[in-house]
């Protein structure tokens, strides 16, 4: 059984069948508004589907069946989404396959949360791109990927002449709010950070939950610092290596950098005895690696990012500071203190390996709050010192009264 509808003007067929008294349905577009051409169709796919030659229900779509049969997709014909999204993929033969992915999950994403696969992509309007992107849930970044992933696919249906006009080409991209303040954390906080860990450590240890040496997360505080105070990233993190590590000149070589450039950090005295000590540990292990897996079968392999960055995720939760904060929010730490430190913005791009300046003046803007604090310590300390001298003249005054009482009597 199928039957013709119209849906914003578009002829759609439903298939209808009824499995052990329950009714199941399925809808596809048949991408006209012509009345005459969608009945053919309809009669025609009918007569297929009762003669048993396609199954509705198994996979079979018009775009297929057409495809097989030699009609493809041309451009001016009103097809559905699902349909030219799949051709869209296919034709991004210069994409990696992790880019194609990427393209794959939010147009089906895009389809399940807000058009379905069925609705021809001339129906498509701004206002369904604007709510799919900037739904509140949405992170500002997660909200310019979508976007930024749609614009492409969008402009190439303008290009192959599948629509008339880019329903996404007037929407902006959502500003990315940079409060840095939010994710940097202070020496109190890390402290409080560490202390979680031991006391977590140590109750694990107390009721013999901890029985071999991995189990004690021996890495933690080293990686912890050498984020908080040298401003690596996860990745470089994970990556270093002992011939990297010059502690005679005090100074790490990071390699496998965002860029692509090389770039050194300075090993400040904090951080200089946490990695001599680490790396004594670490020699019984032989691993060109500063940090990596601990289990017998696994020494010398890279750690896992996602690992390091939950479980510093989890002592942060187990303290009371602000939980905005997370593994990257160390880099951000060692970058305003560089500023604060007395680095100049120039010295604090080249630390962090930033492409531009723009992005280090972050933190410089964050130091104009040191500034200020540091102006009402001063008018703090001032106001003080004027009250002890007031206090000092009120005992001058007071002396004095007593000296001229006594002449008088005397």
């Amino acid at each position: 059984m199928a039957s013709l509808y119209q849906r914003n003007g578009f002829y759609q067929i439903a298939f209808s069948k009824r499995v052990n008294g329950k009714l199941y349905q399925k809808k596809f577009s048949l991408g006209t508004k012509n009345k005459r051409q969608a009945e053919k169709k309809k009669a025609e796919y009918l007569d297929l589907y009762e003669k048993g030659e396609i199954d509705p229900f198994g996979g079979w779509t018009p775009r297929l069946h057409e495809s097989r049969n030699g009609q493809g997709i041309s451009p001016g014909q009103s097809f559905a989404i699902s349909v030219l999204a799949t051709e869209f993929i296919e034709k991004r033969s210069q994409a990696s396959e992790a880019t194609k992915s990427n393209y794959k999950n939010i147009l089906d994403y895009f389809q399940r949360e807000q058009t379905g696969e069925t609705l021809p992509v001339t129906m498509v309007t701004e206002d369904d791109v604007r709510k799919f992107c900037f739904k509140k849930d949405l992170a500002s970044a997660s909200q310019a990927n979508y976007l930024r992933h749609l614009k492409v696919f969008f402009n190439w249906l303008l290009e192959r002449g599948y629509v008339k006009t880019d329903v996404s080409k007037a929407i902006q991209k959502p500003s990315v709010k940079k409060n840095i303040s939010d994710k940097t954390i202070s020496k109190q906080d890390l402290d409080k950070i560490f202390d979680a860990f031991d006391k977590d450590m140590g109750e694990k240890k107390s009721r013999g939950a901890i029985t071999k040496d991995y189990q004690k997360r021996l890495w933690f505080k080293p990686v912890v610092l050498l984020a908080y105070y040298g401003g690596l990233r996860l990745k470089e993190v994970v990556n270093l290596k002992w011939e990297h590590v010059n502690f005679k000149r005090r100074m790490i070589t990071v390699t496998d950098t965002k860029s692509g450039e090389e770039r050194t950090v300075p090993i400040l005295k904090e951080l200089l005895t946490v990695l001599k000590s680490w790396k004594h540990r670490m020699s019984e292990h032989e691993s060109k690696l500063v940090f990596s897996s601990e289990k017998a079968h696994y020494i010398g392999t890279k750690m896992s990012k996602h690992n390091i960055s939950m479980v510093y995720r989890k002592y942060v939760k187990a303290t009371k500071i602000k939980t905005t904060t997370n593994f990257h929010g160390l880099r951000h730490t060692a970058g305003t203190n560089y500023m604060r430190m007395g680095y100049d913005i120039n010295e604090v791009a080249k630390i962090l390996g930033h492409s531009s300046l723009e992005v280090t003046r972050v933190y410089e803007h964050l130091t104009s709050k040191d500034l200020t604090d540091k102006m009402r310590r001063i008018e703090g300390e001032s106001s003080e010192h004027e009250k002890e001298k007031q206090e000092l003249q009120k005992k001058v005054d007071k002396l004095e009264k007593e000296i001229s009482r006594l002449k008088k009597e005397a």
